[in-house]
């Protein structure tokens, strides 16, 4: 499947740097000894300097239906930890926590099909976000990985530890986790197309007062400690974000109720960690008596955006579970 890999171009100074190393090496032994042997110590070197560049690449893989999906990949021989952002923003959520994970794991982070830089969903076109992502592990021979969501993420979290047991080693859902939304097997009412397309025809009269507004709505659901904190960060990507959901009529992104009531009949065994923060508002853990290997907790001053309002709690977290519940013997590219 490397056919479906496109690799994106990345130049910073570093690389710059890097490269000059290279070819300054090179060049000076081909100066000082015109012969093969002067050769092949240049080409030593030069493959030296490569080994030392920066590992995180950008690369997109083709999608079902059509477009692409762009990730970045650190790579590594660690398991992997595959992170899934929330609704209205993209990978750039989670850039903290890649920072941290980076050296000891394998982090690939996406741009779901219709936010980032990934390709906007075909209006009419059945898809679901974790069969996207089962087919990006499937496109990087990933067999098993950590999978890490908030919100919108750690919905389609909730879909794989239900639907895909096999592919996880462990679950983490932030502010979300397998709900009963109503899944691809059933169409949406008249009503709910007719409700749809007056919403349609509001948000299209002024897409950015839209996003505005969503920026604010977003605020509100985390604690009033942290929101002059994040609201830059916020705003940053929920400006970036195309508005494509709110400009059509999308399907059903998540399997939700088949999701649920295949965890409730079968129960699923992988390790795995519901994180809310106090403040945030709803049921917390309802999908506990049905995860055999659960836990949940809770961020006291914290509300929607835990990796955000919280970075170093969330990190020192994570890097925890993680750790206690590695395995590389599985995850290998």
């Amino acid at each position: 499947m490397l056919n479906n890999l496109r690799p994106v171009a990345i130049i910073d100074f570093y690389t710059i740097s890097v490269m000059n190393n290279i070819f300054t090496a090179f060049f000076h032994h081909v100066k000082r000894a015109f012969n093969f042997v002067a050769a092949q110590r240049a080409i030593v070197i030069a493959l030296f300097f490569i080994s030392l560049a920066p590992a995180q690449a950008q690369f997109t893989v083709n999608l079902k239906g059509g477009g692409e999906m762009y990730y970045e990949d650190t790579g590594g021989d660690g398991d992997v930890v595959l992170f899934l952002h929330g609704h209205t923003l993209d990978r750039r959520m989670w850039d903290g926590q890649v920072a941290a994970l980076k050296d000891q794991y394998r982090v690939v982070v996406p741009d779901l099909r219709g936010y980032g830089k990934t390709s906007d969903p075909k209006e009419g076109f059945q898809f679901t976000h974790a069969d996207d992502v089962i087919a990006l592990m499937d496109s990087l021979d990933i067999n098993q990985a950590h999978v890490v969501g908030l919100s919108l993420g750690a919905y389609v979290a909730g879909d794989l530890v239900a639907l895909f047991p096999d592919r996880l080693l462990s679950c983490v859902m932030v502010s979300g986790e397998t709900c009963s939304f109503t899944g691809p097997g059933k169409p949406r009412s008249a009503k709910d197309i007719a409700d749809r397309k007056k919403n349609i025809s509001r948000v299209r009269a002024n897409v950015n007062a839209y996003k505005q507004r969503r920026v604010s709505s977003l605020l509100t659901f985390c604690h009033p400690s942290n929101r002059n904190k994040i609201r830059a960060e916020l705003t940053r990507e929920i400006m970036d974000w195309g508005a494509w959901q709110a400009l059509h009529i999308p399907g059903r992104v998540y399997y939700g109720e088949q999701a649920w009531a295949h965890l409730k009949a079968h129960k699923s065994d992988v390790p795995s960690l519901i994180i809310y923060g106090a403040s945030e508002r709803g049921s917390k853990g309802h999908s506990l008596p049905y995860l055999t290997n659960g836990k949940l907790i809770q961020f006291k001053e914290c509300g929607h955006m835990v990796n955000l309002e919280q970075p170093e709690k969330f990190n020192n977290t994570l890097i925890k579970w993680l750790n206690d519940h590695s395995d590389t013997t599985s995850s290998a590219p």
